[in-house]
């Protein structure tokens, strides 16, 4: 196992057991949003990184990969990008702090990382998790697969 820090190293997709029934919609990227994202919306029309200071009540879902862009590049400001409106139980590649250590699968996330677009582990917050790591995952690991609010 190694640390994955990079969302083509998870193959470059963010929907990972599709049942034909996700919820997409469409912004415009704001320049710094990449797929696998948690996108947030402040005016509307434009999907930013989740900032869980200042727009965690305007989360989205996930940004999707474009066909025109590298996963791991930021969109260009302005175009449409699709995102993913997380369903319960669905797996999801998806972008997450640094754990600075090792995390074992079903370890609960949150959106307070200080890290754009990432979902965080802090303590044993068991009630407000919004997803679980589907697997473990080792220091350094920036993008993980995980279970959507179980």
């Amino acid at each position: 196992m190694t640390a994955v820090t990079s969302i083509e190293t998870l193959g470059g997709e963010v929907l990972m057991d599709s049942r034909d029934d996700e919820l997409i919609i469409s912004r415009k990227a704001d320049g710094t949003i990449q797929a696998g994202w948690l996108a947030a919306c402040v005016d509307g029309s434009t999907a930013v990184g989740l900032n869980p200071t200042g727009n965690l009540d305007e989360l989205l879902g996930i940004a999707l990969p474009r066909y025109d862009t590298e996963p791991s590049a930021a969109y260009t400001a302005a175009k449409l990008i699709d995102i993913v409106i997380p369903q319960g139980g669905h797996l999801y590649n998806i972008k997450i702090k640094n754990p600075g250590g090792t995390l074992y699968a079903g370890e609960p996330l949150i959106p307070i990382a200080s890290t754009a677009g990432a979902l965080d582990k802090v303590g044993d917050i068991e009630s407000e998790h919004m997803a679980r790591l589907f697997d473990s995952v080792l220091n350094t690991t920036t993008y993980a697969t995980v279970i959507w609010g179980v």
